[in-house]
C-alpha cells in the first residue's frame, strides 16, 4: 500500500511536468527556457545516512528528476517546477563469535520531492544551465530486522535494543544548488549539490 502511493505521488508531479498544453513548447537554442523538459539520472554521494565499517553494505543513492521550464524571461532566467524521486538501501549484518546467532537489519530510504529552482540564462555559454533552488520533500524511512537468535526481540536480550529502534517518515524543505551541460541537443551531463540524503549527484540528462 505504501509503495503504491508512493508511486502515485511521483506520477501525478510527472505527468504534470510532462503536459505541453500546460507549460508551452521548448524555447529553442537555450540550455534551459520556457517550455524546456529535462529528466535527470543519476548517484548520489554522502550524506547523513551513510554508513561505514565491517557487516555494512549499501545500494547506490538513486536519483531520478524532472524538471519543466514553467516561467521564461524572468529577469535574466527561467523558473521551472519539477519532481525528484531518490532510493538508498543499507543493510547490516552480525554473527555473534560466542553464541553464532546472526543478526540482520535493513533501511530503505525513499525522497519524494516537489522542487522549484531558478535557471540563469547565460547568452555567451549558450550549453551551461546554472541554477538554485528549493524543494519540499517526503522523506520516508523503512525499516526491518530478522535474527537466528530466537530471543533477539525479547526485552532484557543482549541486542534487544538494537532492534527496539523505529524511524519515523517527515515532511522537509531543502536549498540545491546545480549546472548541467548540454552535450548535444538532447543530453547533458548535470551535478547538484545540497538536497536529501546526498552531499552531492552527479549524472546524465535528458532534455525532451
Amino acid at each position: 500500500m505504501k509503495t503504491n502511493k508512493k508511486i502515485s505521488i511521483l506520477g501525478t508531479v510527472v505527468l504534470l511536468g510532462l503536459s505541453p498544453a500546460a507549460f508551452g513548447q521548448s524555447s529553442g537554442d537555450e540550455a534551459f527556457g520556457k517550455g524546456s523538459n529535462v529528466i535527470g539520472i543519476g548517484v548520489g554521494l554522502g550524506g547523513e545516512y551513510t554508513y561505514f565499517g565491517d557487516g555494512y553494505t549499501s545500494t547506490p543513492n538513486i536519483v531520478l528528476s524532472y524538471d519543466n521550464g514553467t516561467f521564461g524571461n524572468v529577469g535574466p532566467g527561467t523558473i521551472s517546477l519539477g519532481g525528484l524521486l531518490s532510493y538508498k538501501g543499507i543493510s547490516y549484518d552480525y554473527t555473534d563469535f560466542h553464541s553464532g546467532y546472526s543478526y540482520d537489519q535493513a533501511w530503505t530510504y525513499y525522497v519524494i520531492g516537489i522542487r522549484s529552482a531558478y535557471h540563469l540564462s547565460i547568452p555567451s555559454a549558450p550549453r551551461f544551465d546554472p541554477y538554485a533552488g528549493i524543494m519540499l520533500a517526503y522523506y520516508d524511512i523503512g525499516y526491518k530486522e530478522s535474527s537466528t537468535d530466537p530471543y533477539y526481540d525479547v526485552p532484557g536480550s543482549p541486542y534487544y535494543s538494537y532492534y527496539a529502534n523505529t524511524y519515523g517518515s517527515y515532511l522537509a524543505f531543502s536549498l540545491y544548488i546545480g549546472a548541467r551541460y548540454n552535450l548535444s541537443d538532447h543530453i547533458g551531463i548535470w551535478l547538484e549539490l545540497g538536497y536529501g540524503y546526498s552531499n552531492a549527484a552527479l549524472g546524465v540528462s535528458f532534455k525532451l
